[in-house]
């Protein structure tokens, strides 16, 4: 008899010393967990058997003050995700190889997404998030796309989408995105993608200009307002190829990066030589600093002393021309 409990003692010992672990840190996190009655032990203590997470198909965890998503990488089995209304900076999925859709509203503070390895990806939808980039190239079965919402323009930092390996897409969304410049829409399916609505609208109700371009399967078709663009409601401009000319443009282009920015942000001036002013506003129309640069093809700026949060350079060359352009401060 007590060899027989001394047996199953053992035998318990064993099954929970090798139990697969997954790390939460994010104490949030765990306590959303623990709400859905995922994390079986209860108790926030910073993990979760890997076996309560690796079958569960459908993750709601939005408004729940998230900072970090670590762990979210043994959800193995997940189809569906709400992290909407979280405080996360970045947000990578590539190990969630069978996720459909991705929903992350209100994400204030998301800087960088990771979704290069989601090849099942259906929907994604994001009212707002400090992103420059979207890279959904690696997505080809996306059914539905909505990025921005109906308040003023400046919920997205993005300038340019590839969405030319999309010929699933059915559904297209761009509200307010107002830093948008080109959209490639040459997926040979325009004709199946007949809910389309993209409009910017800046405070006090001007239209955001210059309007983006689009290029698109059939441009003549798309000029003349013939099927399937007859159908949508776009504020955008088409064109056979939305880069041409702009190396020839007789004004000033400027480029910056790294969007966000940490210790030094680089601007990059084509068609131009000689002194830029330079003045960086917060969001509050604050003046930060100023700065007089002489360039040639590239310049730096140190940014180390601003504070985190989104901040406004503004560019103008001897010639009198303006630009300004929108970065994150890390």
């Amino acid at each position: 008899m007590l060899k027989t409990f001394i047996t199953i003692l053992l035998l318990g010992f064993t099954t929970t010393f090798f139990a697969q672990i997954t790390q939460i840190p994010d104490p949030n996190f765990e306590q959303a967990l623990i709400d859905l009655g995922i994390d079986s032990d209860g108790i926030v203590n910073g993990q979760v058997l890997t076996s309560d997470i690796e079958f569960v198909t459908d993750l709601n965890v939005a408004s729940k003050g998230i900072q970090d998503l670590t762990g979210l990488e043994d959800f193995s089995a997940l189809e569906n995700l709400n992290v909407s209304f979280n405080m996360m900076t970045s947000l990578t999925l590539t190990n969630n190889i069978n996720l459909k859709e991705l929903i992350f509203n209100t994400s204030f503070n998301l800087l960088n997404i990771d979704i290069s390895n989601n090849i099942n990806l259906e929907t994604l939808r994001s009212s707002y998030s400090l992103l420059t980039q979207l890279d959904l190239t690696n997505n080809p079965n996306l059914v539905e796309l909505v990025l921005g919402e109906p308040s003023p323009a400046g919920n997205h930092l993005i300038e340019f989408l590839d969405l030319s390996v999309h010929s699933a897409l059915i559904k297209l969304q761009l509200i307010n995105l107002e830093y948008l410049s080109i959209v490639d829409l040459r997926s040979g399916s325009n004709n199946i993608l007949t809910d389309v609505f993209v409009e910017c609208t800046l405070d006090g109700g001007f239209n955001c200009e210059p309007f983006p371009c689009f290029m698109v399967d059939d441009v003549d078709a798309a000029q003349n307002n013939q099927f399937p663009y007859s159908e949508w409601d776009v504020m955008a401009i088409y064109s056979e190829d939305c880069t041409a000319g702009l190396n020839d443009n007789s004004s000033s282009i400027f480029t910056i990066h790294p969007n966000p920015a940490k210790n030094e942000l680089f601007i990059t001036a084509q068609n131009t030589t000689g002194n830029l002013k330079i003045k960086i506003f917060n969001i509050e129309g604050k003046l930060l600093s100023t700065h007089n640069l002489e360039v040639a093809n590239q310049t730096s700026i140190d940014v180390s002393s601003l504070t985190s949060g989104i901040c406004f350079l503004n560019i103008e060359d001897e010639n009198g021309n303006t630009t300004i352009k929108k970065f994150v401060m890390e």
